[in-house]
């Protein structure tokens, strides 16, 4: 039990900020610390241009969503347009051979 009690009281002068290690071994421990934070520094710019284009892309497809919708809506006035265009000149043709039969 004393080899673990000699490691918490290391972590624990180190924790206070007292002087109780070496300057090498402060020195290198900022280093690893600088080093860390330039890399996870590094790792939240990717992050964060990664968000950037898929906000974009997200954009790019509301924008085509909306202009699909558009015209989905106008096929569909003109889909409606010639069905009734299309009962109307059946119908025509109804009467038309109706009247033909007549005459007959």
């Amino acid at each position: 039990m004393g080899l673990l009690d000699d490691y918490q009281n290391i972590d624990e002068t180190a924790d206070d900020g007292s002087p109780a290690l070496d300057p090498s071994t402060m020195r290198r421990k900022r280093m690893d610390l600088e080093r860390q934070i330039v890399i996870l520094d590094s790792d939240l710019g990717r992050t964060k241009r990664e968000i950037e284009q898929y906000e974009m892309q997200k954009r790019k497809f509301k924008k085509e969503e909306e202009r699909i919708r558009i015209d989905r809506e106008d096929l569909d006035k003109k889909l409606k347009n010639l069905d009734n265009d299309r009962v109307s000149l059946e119908d025509q043709i109804r009467l038309l051979k109706k009247k033909l039969k007549i005459l007959q």
